[in-house]
């Protein structure tokens, strides 16, 4: 989550995001996932003005072959999360799970940054009204915390990817980064912690020494490096940054599973080998 390019936010407006994210992740462990009608949760409107830009949105769009293109839409932040781009993210999700004629997900932002951190005033708000966590019953965790979704999603990158960006990039299965993509982790420059996944998933994913650099630091890396030192962050380095959502449409063409192989098998069994307590059961030493 990127909270040092907004100046003047209050540490305890960071904690209240930070546990935010942490109570919508608690908060749909035991979510139902019958199709039940959805509530709506809105904040009073404000007055849009530099300080409190309009609210994000999610763009969903089908394509050929059962790929879902899931759009960040709120480029006048830099595609910084704010709680209605959360929850489209949630239910965008839940979409992709339950619908049968999908079989794949690209995610993608909309504009020069792929997502730039997280609104802290906003969710501090959300929290507070009640808003957040998310009541619907229509939602499945964004970061993948909680219940998990069953089939796959790649994430186009181009731009910023920082914090929380860079969290929705790693709660992903496939990475296709532009040359432009620059990652950070940025918690730990404003004494906040990541509470979007980071903590787990890049040590698993770039290796301990690689993740404690960027993780300790808040040093930005970008895709190349991301290549060549981080290896397991990005899957694709590719040219132009204009091409990420044509090309990430292309991939999820190709990753959805063939007619009569299920994306939840094929997604699910790797992925049982990670989060079982027997794989994570340090091997006995030989005698």
């Amino acid at each position: 989550m990127n909270y040092g390019s907004r100046p003047g936010i209050d540490r305890r407006a960071l904690l209240a995001a930070g546990g935010s994210l942490a109570a919508v992740a608690a908060s749909t462990a035991g979510t139902d996932r019958s199709f039940a009608q959805a509530t709506v949760h809105s904040a009073p409107p404000q007055a849009v003005t530099a300080d409190n830009p309009p609210p994000g949105k999610v763009t969903l769009d089908r394509l050929p072959g059962g790929v879902l293109l899931i759009g960040i839409d709120r480029a006048p932040t830099r595609n910084r999360i704010d709680p209605p781009i959360l929850i489209g993210l949630g239910k965008a999700y839940y979409l992709l799970d339950h619908d049968e004629t999908l079989r794949v997900a690209v995610l993608h932002g909309l504009g020069a940054d792929f997502v730039v951190g997280l609104d802290v005033p906003a969710f501090a708000t959300a929290t507070a009204s009640g808003v957040l966590p998310p009541k619907d019953p229509d939602f499945i965790n964004p970061l993948n915390l909680a219940e998990p979704r069953h089939k796959p999603v790649i994430v186009a990158i181009q731009g910023a990817a920082n914090s929380v960006g860079h969290e929705l990039a790693l709660a992903a299965d496939v990475r296709i980064a532009a040359t432009d993509s620059r990652f950070a982790q940025l918690e730990v420059t404003n004494a906040a912690f990541p509470a979007g996944g980071a903590t787990i998933r890049f040590m698993r994913e770039a290796g301990w020494g690689n993740a404690m650099r960027y993780m300790l630091t808040g040093e930005p890396f970008g895709a190349r490096n991301g290549r060549r030192r981080v290896e397991g962050v990005t899957a694709r380095v590719s040219t132009p940054a204009q091409e990420r959502r044509r090309q990430g449409g292309s991939v999820g063409a190709a990753a959805g599973p063939s007619p009569g192989v299920s994306g939840s098998v094929s997604r699910g069994a790797p992925r049982c080998g990670i989060t079982t307590p027997s794989a994570r059961r340090p091997r006995p030493e030989p005698p």
